[in-house]
């Protein structure tokens, strides 16, 4: 048998690769007949559901126990006048709820938020290509909207090829794209169905399953995808509603009215403005994140800079050239989430040392991308109610993350945290308030913690007792 099938191999290698392609083409001719009805499709609406493992990062509750966001997702598009509108809602772990759309018309494309928890009313432009990256997200829910860029190959002699497989009830293709990249597909053969399409490891691998029939077309409800080598799929999307329309409503591709101004990208330039005796904010022109650097005597402890590298590399610039007689004593983190110790390592090679809770620190070791270079981290280790150089660190346990903590300056009255308030510039108060953020102004409430200002970690670093208080009585 083993004979066999080595000789069966062997005279493959001869096989001329012509042979292959012809092959390829009458499978080609099969799919194109079995996808015909949809083929035509150029406007359609799509509902569907996912459990996302991600989200950008690994905003776990508990990294121990990794845990996956539900959202719930509403597209409306016209590919032939690259239009779409996007209603995107994601449910956080502690109540949050981010409910945000995109949209695109012939002229414009803007970004803005329904659930008022990040941007308020303000609004975000986005470039005429965004269709470009929306779409190339978008097909691939749809198994057959995801086999278009296959079907649409005209040179299937020299870019599309069959793969031998001993399983007959399936067939494999390759097609090779111009940019050299090769995608992989897998068809079940009877009934003729989508199994997966593989794009390599960073783009993805998508497996399609659950097929129904509703209406006119039969597609895959279920679609499981693996990005970055997972073992385990880092979404899993459930299609609940396909149709066609004729086009997309004409309010949904406009601003709403009430919404703006219009958020401009920030100059990337940091500047530091003393709001008190010895504190410092450190952001840009847009005050998308903000820092503070906290001086004593000769020392300095930097507060919420460990956003990502280039940020934490930016504030280092910054303290080089106005704070260069200062030692940096310590960079305090809040909690966990990637968006709060991505760029640690730039502090970790100057040899600052990390302030966090345990568990914190604990999270921040276990760290994938840290693996390599863990053993150069120097720790100190917060205690709640703990006070370092007149300051008060109190940590709590929330439903965002296990652990997260917040610093309160005794002397100049100030409070620095990074996502137990989520308020917009413009101070919008959402219509749905975590859990997480009545408990920690029930926290303050209770140690009765006077306040001239708190500064948020991402965008408003100017919050008031008032905006705090309508936050904590906000309903829906």
């Amino acid at each position: 048998m083993y004979l066999k099938t080595l000789i069966c191999a062997v005279m493959l290698c001869f096989v001329p690769s012509h042979a292959w392609a012809t092959n390829a083409e009458g499978f080609i001719a099969k799919l194109h007949a079995h996808y015909k009805p949809t083929l035509k499709i150029q406007s359609f609406t799509l509902q569907y559901h996912f459990l996302n493992s991600v989200y950008r990062d690994n905003h776990f509750w508990d990294y121990k126990t990794p845990n996956r966001h539900w959202s719930r997702r509403t597209i409306e598009v016209d590919i032939e006048n690259r239009q779409f509108y996007d209603n995107d809602t994601l449910y956080f772990t502690g109540g949050r709820v981010y409910d945000r759309v995109q949209f695109q018309n012939d002229t414009e494309s803007f970004f803005y938020e329904k659930s008022g928890s990040s941007l308020g009313k303000a609004i975000v432009r986005r470039g005429m290509s965004n269709f470009d990256g929306f779409i190339k997200h978008q097909v691939m829910n749809v198994d057959f909207l995801a086999v278009r860029a296959l079907l649409s190959e005209v040179d299937i002699e020299n870019k599309v090829f069959i793969q031998p497989d001993d399983d007959s009830s399936t067939t494999a293709l390759t097609h090779t794209l111009d940019d050299g990249s090769i995608v992989t597909y897998k068809f079940q053969n009877e009934p003729l169905q989508l199994e997966s399409i593989d794009k390599g490891s960073s783009n993805g691998l998508f497996v399609y399953a659950d097929y129904q029939t509703t209406g006119d077309y039969t597609y895959a409800r279920s679609v499981y995808k693996y990005y970055d080598g997972a073992t385990e799929p880092n979404y899993i999307s459930y299609n609940d509603h396909f149709d066609i329309i004729e086009s997309i409503a004409s309010y949904k591709l406009k601003v709403p009215d009430g919404y703006g101004p219009e958020i401009k990208r920030g100059d990337g330039i940091l500047v530091a403005e003393q709001i008190a005796e010895n504190l410092h904010l450190v952001t840009d022109s847009s005050a998308s994140r903000n820092a503070l650097l906290y001086v004593v005597g000769d020392k300095l402890m930097i507060f919420g800079a460990a956003v990502n590298e280039r940020f934490a590399e930016k504030t280092l610039q910054l303290i080089n050239t106005q704070f260069a007689n200062k030692t940096i004593e310590y960079v305090y983190v809040t909690h966990p989430h990637t968006s709060q110790i991505a760029g640690l390592t730039a502090f970790v090679d100057q040899g600052i040392e990390i302030l966090a809770d345990a568990y914190t620190i604990e999270a921040i070791k276990a760290y994938p991308k840290f693996n390599d270079d863990i053993a150069k981290f120097k720790f100190r280790i917060l205690e709640s109610d703990q006070v370092i150089d007149d300051v008060q660190f109190y940590v709590l346990e929330n439903m965002l993350a296990k652990r997260q903590s917040f610093a309160y300056f005794n002397r100049s009255e100030i409070i620095f945290q990074s996502s137990f308030l989520h308020i917009p510039f413009d101070n919008t108060i959402a219509k749905i308030v975590p859990t997480y953020s009545r408990a920690f102004i029930d926290f303050v409430r209770a140690k009765n913690l006077k306040f001239k200002r708190i500064v948020g970690n991402y965008r408003n670093n100017d919050i008031s007792e008032e905006v705090m208080n309508k936050t904590y009585d906000a309903m829906m």
